[in-house]
């Protein structure tokens, strides 16, 4: 009869520190699974942050680019976004800038580069999000307007 009371003891359950370890460890682990998640948002949001600037940028060159002529400032329907501001400036490129293999190339056209950045103008200050930087040949009828 002692005997079974002894096993009867030992089938009872968990003791009381088990339980509180077993409550710690899960503790643990849901806290460090929620600060992964969080980071992860983060990294997410940041980079969904980084491709819209970048697509406005690319934007922003497309326009330039399909004129014929220098442009100083894009037309609001092309690129509808009101917070943004997007500044175009040009710069002559110097023979130090191109490549040597294309220095000797005979009959090559002069080339300008063209600076697209891009401001957000819901900061303070007019921060700038992104630069873009593209080469661009000048032809002899530059000065003409698009066909």
């Amino acid at each position: 009869m002692k005997q079974r009371k002894l096993h009867m003891r030992s089938v009872k359950g968990f003791t009381l520190i088990e339980v509180i370890v077993a409550i710690g460890i899960l503790a643990l682990s849901l806290a460090s699974l929620f600060q992964i998640i969080a980071s992860s948002r983060a990294r997410i949001a940041k980079a969904d942050e980084s491709w819209h600037n970048m697509h406005m940028l690319t934007q922003a060159a497309e326009y330039v680019l399909l004129h014929n002529v220098n442009v100083d400032s894009i037309d609001k329907d092309f690129f509808p976004y009101d917070d943004y501001q997007v500044n175009i400036s040009y710069e002559e490129v110097i023979d130090e800038q191109i490549h040597e293999d294309f220095m000797s190339i005979e009959g090559q056209l002069p080339l300008e580069l063209c600076v697209i950045e891009l401001l957000n103008m819901k900061t303070t200050g007019k921060e700038t999000v992104g630069t873009l930087e593209i080469e661009r040949i000048i032809y002899e009828d530059e000065g003409l307007e698009p066909e």
